[in-house]
């Protein structure tokens, strides 16, 4: 019970902070607002826009190309595996305590070779997908702060990291952005 009270305190003073905020950013008086300006915040689903933007569905294809080709090296490794195991299984009563130890050995080696060939490729395609979505975010977000500034905006969140809570659909920049990434403006700006 103490700790849903700490988290849901927690909580509460988070959404007073975020309120808070957003009461001094959006909340400006009529009068206030002629003068001052009101502040616009707006938001991007940096994922959405990641998997939309011409690079990033063509950094998706050559990701799952690469996956396809090495899953099939797997495969067969694999197939090699269960061979070694059926053969070692249907040999084992014939075999000499020497030879049965042998057949063992082998194939507790391949199987090492296998389990760390596959945790290798899934680091490997880690480090691919971090590698070739790095300069494409990179691209995004130079868009993202340009349009910040060009249009005055006080603040641009990121939609799908749930930091924001609501907002009308008006303040959604993502579409923009894609568009704006595809038409050349993410390798002209984000330079």
């Amino acid at each position: 019970m103490k700790g849903g009270v700490k988290r849901k305190s927690v909580s509460l003073s988070i959404m007073a902070v975020l309120a808070l905020v957003a009461g001094t950013a959006i909340c400006v008086p009529a009068r206030a607002a002629d003068e001052v300006g009101a502040a616009r915040i707006g938001y991007v689903d940096i994922g959405s826009a990641l998997n939309k933007v011409s690079d990033g569905q063509a950094a998706k294809r050559q990701l799952k190309l690469e996956f396809k080709e090495k899953q099939q090296r797997l495969n067969l490794m694999q197939k090699e595996l269960e061979a070694l195991r059926d053969e070692l299984d249907r040999e084992r009563i014939a075999l000499s305590s020497e030879e049965l130890e042998s057949k063992e050995r082998a194939y507790r080696e391949k199987l090492t070779d296998v389990q760390r060939r596959f945790a290798d490729f899934q680091r490997d395609m880690g480090e691919r997908e971090a590698r070739l979505t790095d300069e494409i975010l990179k691209k995004i977000r130079q868009i993202v702060s340009n349009i910040g500034e060009e249009e005055g905006y006080a603040l641009i969140l990121e939609r799908s990291q749930d930091v924001v809570l609501y907002s009308p659909n008006a303040g959604d920049l993502t579409e923009r952005v894609i568009k704006e990434y595809n038409s050349g403006s993410g390798s002209k700006r984000g330079r």
